[in-house]
């Protein structure tokens, strides 16, 4: 056993509300800047860059807009699964396939 009996692997526990990276980043994000004389959050500010990217023909970020608009499209895995018999009396088995 790694921990001793009644020993938490975690003493500190979860980060209390607003302290992780993401609540910091969205805390960041909802700030207002002055954008070109207008009043942006830097949210709103960085969607328009984004966007301004793409119309450019940015692959990366016409990419990045369509997985968050869209949602990623599913992926099809084809897996093929090969069955060997065996026989334990000493018999030859047949493969399945």
């Amino acid at each position: 056993m790694p921990f001793k009996k009644g020993q938490s692997g975690n003493p500190n526990g979860r980060p209390k509300k607003g302290q992780s990276w993401a609540d910091v980043l969205k805390r960041l994000c909802d700030e207002e800047i002055d954008f070109k004389g207008e009043k942006l959050t830097k949210m709103e500010a960085i969607g328009r860059k984004l966007l301004s990217e793409a119309i450019q023909g940015e692959q990366w970020a016409i990419n990045a807009l369509m997985d968050r608009i869209d949602g990623k499209p599913k992926q099809v895995v084809d897996q093929t699964v090969k069955t060997v018999a065996v026989n334990i009396d000493g018999e030859e088995a047949d493969s399945v396939v």
